[in-house]
């Protein structure tokens, strides 16, 4: 005589339902990962004065104050590589294929040695400041597309 045993439903899916909710964390958190003055800067908004920016950031590179306005913008520049943007590499999560690729290719003297270079980036971090000078928006953009 042959049993056959069966699970209940919920037996049956939990382990599935469990998968989903760990990749689901597991995706929230590569989320969470950005350089530490994006992270500052998004949770400061509406809520960092400008001396609170001050002493996180140090006096801005360009000052602009807003006669029609009252409030003003900061402009910071850094230069930036994209391991320094994207601290654990997940941007950059495919290019490790093609490194590896590249460095097989140069084993046999046809590789591309200027592949994977963490060239520097100039960038400037575009603080707005509303006229009580409360942090109201900001902007992380290329310094060739920033208007000075």
């Amino acid at each position: 005589m042959l049993f056959h045993f069966r699970l209940p439903p919920t037996h049956r899916f939990l382990p599935t339902l469990l998968r989903w909710a760990g990749l689901a964390m597991i995706i929230v958190s590569l989320g969470a990962c950005s350089h530490w003055r994006d992270s500052y800067l998004k949770s400061a908004v509406e809520e960092a004065t400008q001396d609170d920016i001050v002493a996180k950031f140090g006096d801005p590179w360009r000052k602009k104050e807003s006669l029609l306005h009252g409030g003003s913008t900061w402009i910071y520049r850094y230069v930036l590589t994209n391991s320094e943007l994207d601290p654990m590499g997940f941007d950059t999560l495919g290019k490790g294929v093609g490194q590896v690729a590249n460095s097989a290719a140069s084993m046999l003297g046809k590789g591309d040695p200027n592949l994977h270079v963490d060239k520097p980036q100039c960038f400037h971090y575009v603080l707005t400041f509303d006229p009580s000078k409360i942090l109201k928006d900001w902007v992380r953009e290329s310094c060739t597309s920033t208007s000075l």
